[in-house]
């Protein structure tokens, strides 16, 4: 069956800004109609009543560790995760082993996500040869490749040279950048935020300066070059300032935000252990009042997961041997309701904006982010008021590390639609 019919729903507009009950109708993967008291009998019907019905969630930074790392996640695992979380889309960072750094590897990526044929996926590739920060890819044939933007996640670049010639040269090609900011000589081996809960655990500290240090010199660059730069994981205040101000005098630079940064600060560690161990650290409550205030006012413009899943061995081991990340894909949705619509900082239009409309543009995907007739039908359907507990034993992710087990969270997605195909329903994996 080809057609799919939702009826009742709430739907979203983020790009024209616009609330209203109306049903959609979908036939071969496109949205062909939009409107009150649509009936066709050859179509599956969704009973969309009381549900916010919106364009495909977009995750602009997850994990799926494959090539390399299987045992910790996959992309048929991922994927399922990502369609249980409401995401249609994701971009999968290239720190993976190897690292995606070549058109070969990026096809490889692109024949997998199509075999696997769940939520779509879209490769980033490394900015430099092996994520060593010593010569720059390729990035035009990486982008023919099928590449969609340049990141060497997990790590910073440190030559400032070589990212002011890539900044430089990715115009060419209207590639984007994303960039982890952590200055690793000041970073050292930290483990968590420079603070009281670091001497008090007698943990090594990450201070703040490591990661605004590093947005303070892209910033610069970005501004001198005209790049488009995205600075991902953004945790700290003095960040938040900094963006604003390059945004002001016209930069092409934009940032996200974790769900777990804007809900834990480094206190948590006492209680979560290695299981709230990442990078950049959790930082403190001023941090999150800053980060969620930047959310208010468009200076954070995307919200993404950090989607870090790891084996048990990964994380039940000594703290400092731990790995950094958190799994989160499955959960994001309610994560960031609880932080942010819920707290009265934004409305459900603006979250649509932050997980939809945004990351499709940013990416360049023309045929997504929008709620419109002739558009992709990829779509997410979200119940904003029943109330779930979180239990990573049920996660669709291998990853199980994840610090919010057993929170009461509201504002999950019940249904998904990918391509025009119903792969989740009344919160049921049909994959």
């Amino acid at each position: 069956m080809n057609k799919v019919l939702i009826k009742n729903g709430t739907l979203i507009f983020p790009h024209s800004n616009q609330m209203r009950e109306a049903d959609v109708l979908i036939d071969d993967g496109v949205i062909i109609q939009i409107g009150s008291g649509i009936n066709d009998r050859k179509a599956e019907t969704i009973n969309a009543s009381g549900y916010l019905v919106g364009p495909g969630f977009i995750n602009l930074h997850v994990h799926f560790r494959e090539p390399g790392e299987e045992k910790k996640e996959d992309f048929f695992s991922g994927s399922r995760a990502a369609v249980k979380g409401g995401f249609t889309s994701v971009l999968c960072m290239p720190n993976t082993r190897p690292p995606i750094d070549s058109p070969l590897l990026i096809s490889y990526l692109l024949n997998r996500a199509r075999e696997v044929g769940f939520t779509n996926i879209f490769p980033a590739a490394a900015i430099s040869l092996g994520l060593e920060g010593k010569m720059m890819t390729d990035v035009g044939l990486l982008m023919n490749a099928g590449a969609k933007a340049l990141s060497d996640d997990g790590k910073c670049v440190k030559d400032s040279r070589l990212l002011y010639r890539l900044m430089t040269y990715s115009q060419y090609f209207h590639m984007p950048l994303i960039l982890h900011e952590e200055d690793v000589d000041i970073a050292g081996e930290g483990q968590v935020n420079e603070g009281s809960m670091a001497v008090k655990m007698g943990y090594r500290s990450l201070p703040k300066t490591a990661e605004d240090s590093m947005i303070a010199r892209d910033l610069v660059l970005a501004h001198s070059t005209g790049a488009n730069v995205h600075f991902t994981h953004l945790s700290t205040a003095f960040g938040v300032k900094l963006i604003e101000w390059f945004q002001s005098q016209g930069a092409k630079v934009s940032a996200d935000v974790t769900p777990h940064h804007l809900l834990l600060d480094d206190q948590s560690v006492i209680k979560y252990g290695s299981q709230a161990k990442v990078k950049p650290p959790l930082r403190d409550k001023t941090d999150i009042v800053a980060l969620k205030e930047g959310i208010q006012r468009g200076i954070i413009g995307i919200l993404a997961s950090d989607h870090a899943p790891h084996t048990d061995e990964d994380k039940e081991c000594d703290f400092n041997e731990a790995a950094f990340g958190i799994s989160n894909l499955e959960i994001s949705v309610p994560l960031y309701v609880k932080a942010l619509i819920d707290d009265q900082f934004i409305n459900w239009l603006d979250f649509w904006k932050l997980l939809s409309f945004h990351p499709a543009q940013f990416l360049g995907l023309t045929k997504k982010g929008i709620l419109e007739i002739g558009m992709d039908a990829d779509i997410s359907i979200i119940d904003p008021e029943t109330h779930h507990e979180v239990k990573v034993n049920e996660f669709a992710s291998k990853g199980k590390n994840c610090p919010f087990n057993g929170w009461q969270l509201k504002g999950w997605p019940v249904a998904t639609i990918v391509k025009g195909k119903i792969l989740m329903k009344d919160s049921q994996l049909e994959v």
